[in-house]
């Protein structure tokens, strides 16, 4: 059934003229935030800064379309061109290097994140949209893929050339030398690649660890000023599950250029 309700959910995606290179987010209700505890809550061992994904909410989501990929090197450079906006620091003389085209962008504030989506004419997506892409259709779960772990033992053969051959991993995560090539991991429930690990994504909320509590419950859009933004995802250097968990928030700077923090875009309906 959860097979046929997937296949469905993909064609009536393509009925409705997705813009190319996303894919359409079902609008509905799901549960925001943590659902379950950790051992070390009930122990009074967790800092409060990790129970800002609590409580758990029930949110509604309108429908809208998201990128199936987090934006790419090359992707980026065109617009940088073309806006005449300045070439980031790790391409030589200017340029991507080769065989990096297809890499996510990273280095990249906030601010040049919006701007880029704004070109297209797309926008960041809301940190409750984002949880609702990331969950793919599995509603409380701790993974964008179930309850399962994400295997941070295992083999991670795209990024280590000449490696094992057999993935074991769930994402991209928990590896010393950088990302890998967007797409290298098999898609979420709505065929969004990437959510979890490779680089953490910008959204467009103000961050809030007492946010939630007075969240509203539909499409919620974050607090109206703040000094750090939502960053969601985990990235490839992360080697805490939890980080990785659909529930789990992060923050950053806006200014901030960092070698794990990328994004994706999303787009109204």
């Amino acid at each position: 059934m959860k097979t046929a309700a997937v296949s469905l959910f993909i064609v009536a995606s393509f009925l409705q003229q997705v813009p190319d290179g996303m894919v359409l987010i079902p609008g509905g209700e799901f549960w925001m935030g943590r659902t379950h505890y950790f051992l070390i809550d009930e122990v009074g061992w967790l800092e409060r800064d990790r129970r800002d994904d609590m409580p758990a909410h029930k949110v509604h989501i309108d429908a809208f379309y998201m990128d199936k990929y987090e934006v790419t090197n090359q992707e980026y450079a065109r617009f940088a061109e073309a806006a005449g906006k300045p070439k980031l620091w790790y391409w030589p003389g200017g340029k991507v290097a080769k065989g990096e085209e297809r890499f996510p962008v990273h280095d990249v504030t906030w601010y040049e994140a919006e701007a880029y989506c704004k070109s297209l004419g797309k926008r960041l997506p809301t940190e409750a949209e984002w949880e609702r892409a990331v969950r793919g259709g599995l509603d409380r779960k701790k993974f964008a893929w179930g309850d399962s772990g994400v295997g941070l033992g295992g083999n991670d053969p795209d990024a280590a050339p000449g490696g094992p051959a057999e993935k074991t991993k769930q994402a991209h995560v928990g590896y010393p030398w950088g990302a890998a090539l967007v797409g290298s991991y098999p898609p979420n429930g709505y065929g969004l690649y990437d959510m979890v690990g490779n680089v953490w994504e910008w959204t467009s909320d103000w961050y809030d660890r007492d946010y939630y509590p007075v969240s509203p419950d539909r499409n919620p859009q974050g607090p109206a000023t703040g000094k750090y933004k939502v960053i969601r995802g985990g990235g490839w250097s992360d080697d805490d599950e939890r980080n990785f968990m659909n529930h789990y928030r992060n923050f950053a700077d806006p200014a901030v250029r960092t070698y794990t923090v990328g994004f994706r875009c999303a787009k109204s309906q």
